[in-house]
């Protein structure tokens, strides 16, 4: 199970940070859950039809994705009200990295992790073949980004990673959570952050 805010920064993130870790050529992750999924009622609200302007600086993961655009992909019912969580910046490995998690009564099953490598806007592909070669059974990510994986750590938590150019830099998007989630659904959540950054 999820347990404490401690469980989350030691599985959901650490698994994030696997994924700064794997461009350096390292990987791992922790944690564990059984439980069904039940997917969210289709939106009759259509995409809109522009994007909005790229973020020029990153300065939060929260302010990227709030806990009501996670419940909104995720599916909500009525008794689900998830609570975002700014983590404190993570600054190693060259990159920054931001870190969300989302959850409720001590539980924080989902995470976002958002970092930036300066000057490494060409290792894109690089990036993503690094934590695909790290992690056995994972999967390609295709139409978002410059390019994209999904996989599961050993301790049962789903991630998709998903490289992002940035004039110079290198922008990276892992979003997480419960194996018993359909990576489509972390896609799509991790889609509205590709949009804006």
């Amino acid at each position: 199970m999820y347990g404490s805010h401690g469980v989350v920064r030691s599985a959901g993130l650490v698994a994030a940070g696997a994924v700064l870790a794997a461009l350096a050529g390292c990987g791992g992750g922790d944690g564990a859950t059984a439980a069904q999924w039940v997917p969210a009622p289709p939106s009759a609200v259509p995409p809109s039809p522009t994007a909005p302007a790229r973020v020029a600086k990153l300065t939060s993961a929260c302010k990227l994705l709030s806990a009501e655009a996670v419940m909104k992909v995720l599916g909500p019912t009525s008794k689900t009200k998830l609570k975002a969580r700014e983590l404190p910046v993570d600054k190693s490995d060259g990159s920054v990295a931001y870190a969300c998690s989302y959850g409720k009564d001590g539980q924080e099953p989902f995470a976002l992790n958002v970092s930036t490598r300066p000057d490494r806007a060409d290792g894109a592909q690089e990036a993503i073949d690094a934590i695909a070669d790290a992690y056995d059974g994972s999967t390609p990510v295709e139409g978002v980004g410059a390019a994209g994986v999904g996989y599961v750590t050993d301790g049962g938590f789903r991630l998709v990673a998903i490289a992002v150019p940035y004039e110079t830099d290198l922008r990276l998007v892992v979003f997480g959570g419960p194996k018993l989630v359909p990576q489509a659904k972390l896609v799509e959540v991790a889609e509205q952050v590709v949009a804006k950054i």
